[in-house]
């Protein structure tokens, strides 16, 4: 056991010689969340399952496989519960930079961090809130705490949202992923499982500021819902930006850039300028092998002055408008 498990009072779970054994990723997925879920309560930190198959053992989508779990964290507690997971051996896969969180809320600065376990074959996404709830993420959490629900049995139950809350989140998700497939089979569930209380549907978006987002989709469902403006102006056309907008990104880095402060602001420069290598394939097109990634991080080191002149003027427009 390491000196933190047992500040921690949390059984040490790190693998010894021969006593581990491979898990199939199916299962490694139904544990996890109960898991994590148990990690946090030691330290009495609130956590809700989000997502995933929960969503089918509330009967608002069809049951498919996952591969990936993820959690909505209490956002004052977010950062000690990261760390109480390293200490697990969980680490960080894309090595994120979190500027703190706007008080008037958010739909642009990071929401949540993806992490690995080198004996865990299934990842784990912590979420700090959840984009499309415009509400300031800690008054968002505390609605959606109030509210939960719980599925599964025994040891194996989990604490997640609300039925209406949970679909929300997944329709919201849905939406920001471009996923019509899933959007279309959200839809459908919620024809039967809201039959004759879908006004308690729109009532509850307009509470959690949720509902502009979700208009257009409560229009499919046949609901007109309160006249526009009821959710904060910036953050909605924010919202609207990050869906059609492709310049959207540059503006999400310059208002990480100016919540930051310091290290963390050197930090978030370095990591635009030299994305770590994951994540500079996955979204930018480089040649294979050693040398392909040199190549890349010679062309954005030769690029600096254009990429300072550029988020200068991003700055500048952000400070006069």
């Amino acid at each position: 056991m390491t000196a933190g498990s047992r500040r921690a009072g949390v059984p040490e779970t790190r693998p010894r010689g021969d006593a581990f054994v491979d898990v199939p990723q199916h299962v490694a997925v139904s544990l996890l969340a109960p898991l994590v879920q148990a990690v946090a309560t030691t330290s009495r930190i609130r956590v809700l399952g989000i997502k995933g198959q929960a969503l089918a053992l509330q009967g608002l989508r069809s049951s498919r496989a996952v591969g990936d779990v993820d959690m909505l964290v209490d956002p004052s507690r977010f950062d000690e519960l990261c760390e109480l997971l390293r200490l697990h051996g969980w680490h960080d896969r894309d090595g994120k930079v979190l500027v703190p969180l706007p008080a008037a809320g958010s739909v642009s600065v990071p929401h949540a961090r993806t992490l690995e376990h080198p004996h865990w074959p299934a990842h784990l996404d912590l979420h700090r809130y959840y984009p499309g709830f415009l509400a300031p993420a800690q008054a968002t959490f505390e609605l959606l705490w109030l509210d939960r629900d719980r599925v599964g049995e025994g040891t194996l139950s989990l604490e997640v949202p609300a039925r209406i809350d949970h679909w929300l989140l997944a329709v919201l998700h849905a939406i920001r992923s471009g996923d019509g497939p899933q959007r279309s089979d959200l839809r459908q569930h919620a024809q039967a499982a809201f039959a004759g209380h879908m006004s308690r549907v729109v009532e509850r978006a307009v509470e959690l500021h949720a509902f502009e987002p979700l208009r257009s989709e409560f229009a499919l469902l046949g609901e007109d819902g309160p006249a526009p403006g009821r959710e904060e102006p910036p953050l909605l056309t924010a919202w609207n930006r990050r869906l059609h907008d492709a310049h959207a990104d540059d503006d999400a880095f310059v208002e990480q850039l100016l919540a930051a402060r310091g290290r963390v602001r050197a930090a978030l420069l370095l990591r635009q300028v030299f994305p770590p290598p994951r994540s500079a394939r996955a979204f930018h097109t480089i040649a294979p092998g050693p040398a392909g990634l040199l190549s890349f991080y010679t062309r954005r080191l030769l690029s600096g002055p254009r990429y300072a002149a550029h988020y200068a003027r991003l700055v500048g427009r952000r400070w006069t408008s």
